[in-house]
């Protein structure tokens, strides 16, 4: 029951309310805005006793909120984080504090530096007057400036699907902004045309299979066969649990030997180094089998210890394989990698853009190969740790040649059950074993 956003959580009928010795409770949201909720009691700092006091009250904090000007009384206390008037701070010094009260705290965000990161970026941003966008008050920027960023992250060629991350985090600062005082409005329009989530495609990029000639000998070996062929060791065995796992880069660094159970052929990525802070216990391969036996143990023949790294460097953890991953791909397709220190030289960098193969493709790859040797779905999802099947089936490609394959199972089973009135043709057709061909070259998936 409610009166003007007034309310009492009590078990006193709403007749009782202005007698009973309860507090008042508000609840107010205004258009495109928050809903904000709390006790009469904890922002006037004394018992709100009377409901004529309690409307009173209520209708001076509505007009703050409408105004933009309200703080809440938490936040008043607080004067060292919150300025005293909205854009008194920096965009950086804002910065600073949502990483360190919001993305550090929030129970699904154990990459919190990745916000740090892109935070940094939208710091950088040169503004028309030459100015870096981090050292403008808060209180000064406008949407022209926030579209700069997006703008700036379009010229420099970021996907989609980054460019979105920083739609995100500029409109959730934002709003806790104004939710917290530091804006006295939301400088992004709800109808924004540059500042919004955009489509993402989906990636049809496979590995290519091995092709054959005529009288099957192999013309041109596998794209992962090339891959593993120009790998080192340590990127042998991450490439091929990729495949075999499904799983992302970052979770297959932090799996440790204690994840790993060759006995009952299962290994586990902890919540804490999933991307979406579930657990998940995985089937080892007879193939990734035998790649875990061979580097159970360390140079020496000893085995390495529980919290030691499985694809690290002996046993040590390995922050990134970005390098050695973009000069396996370059020589794989027959380029030489030219590096100016830390960064791939213009012409090495061209033709990686060209192959475009980045490492999350395995995954993909993983998957699809899965679902292309009969999984079911929801089996694949599981691998892929995805939330919904919806997920799993956009996030998959099934080669033409798997289609056909299943159709001529399809086929079989039919004939097998009677199932078609004239089995004779298509038996002779279904097992011809037609395979397509071009320039006397066959494709075998």
């Amino acid at each position: 029951m409610r009166s003007s956003g007034l309310r009492k959580l009590c078990d006193c009928s709403r007749k009782q309310w202005s007698k009973c010795a309860h507090p008042w409770h508000f609840s107010y949201k205004p258009r495109g805005g928050v809903r904000y909720r709390f006790s009469l009691d904890v922002e006037a700092g004394e018992h709100v006793a009377s409901k004529t006091e309690a409307e009173t009250l209520a209708t001076s904090i509505r007009d703050q909120i409408n105004a933009g000007t309200f703080v809440r009384a938490a936040d008043r206390r607080r004067a060292a984080l919150v300025p005293s008037t909205p854009g008194a701070v920096t965009v950086r010094a804002f910065a600073d504090t949502y990483l360190d009260r919001v993305s550090k705290v929030r129970e699904r965000n154990a990459r919190w530096t990745n916000d740090q990161h892109m935070f940094a970026r939208i710091c950088a941003v040169r503004l028309p007057d030459g100015s870096a966008l981090g050292d403008k008050a808060l209180g000064a920027v406008t949407e022209d400036d926030l579209e700069a960023v997006l703008v700036w992250l379009r010229r420099q060629g970021r996907a989609v699907s980054t460019r979105n991350q920083y739609v995100h985090l500029l409109k959730a600062s934002m709003r806790w902004a104004v939710k917290k005082g530091y804006l006295a409005r939301q400088p992004i329009a709800e109808d924004s045309t540059i500042i919004k989530r955009g489509k993402i495609a989906q990636r049809n990029r496979r590995l290519a299979p091995d092709v054959y000639d005529d009288e099957g000998r192999l013309r041109r070996p596998s794209e992962e066969r090339r891959l593993l062929a120009a790998a080192g060791p340590r990127l042998q065995s991450l490439i091929l649990a990729a495949l075999e796992t499904c799983c992302r880069r970052g979770e297959l660094l932090s799996l440790q030997w204690r994840d790993v159970s060759l006995e009952r052929s299962t290994l586990t990525i902890r919540a804490e180094h999933a991307k979406d802070r579930e657990a998940r216990v995985l089937p080892i391969s007879a193939r990734l089998a035998a790649v875990l036996k061979m580097a159970r143990t360390d140079p020496a023949g000893k085995e390495y210890t529980p919290d030691a790294y499985v694809f690290g460097e002996l046993g040590r953890q390995v922050a990134t394989s970005k390098r050695a991953w973009e000069t396996c791909v370059l020589k794989a397709h027959g380029h030489t990698p030219a590096w100016r220190g830390t960064a791939l030289a213009p012409g090495s960098r061209a033709a990686l853009q060209a192959i475009d193969l980045h490492f999350h493709d395995l995954r993909h790859e993983g998957g699809s190969r899965l679902l292309e040797a009969g999984w079911p779905l929801h089996h694949v999802q599981e691998m892929l740790g995805h939330a919904s099947i919806e997920q799993t089936s956009t996030y998959l490609n099934v080669r033409a040649g798997g289609l056909l394959d299943s159709m001529r199972k399809l086929d079989a089973a039919r004939i097998r059950g009677n199932l078609v009135a004239n089995a004779a043709p298509i038996a002779a057709a279904a097992t011809e074993q037609t395979v397509g061909a071009h320039d006397g070259e066959v494709t075998v998936n």
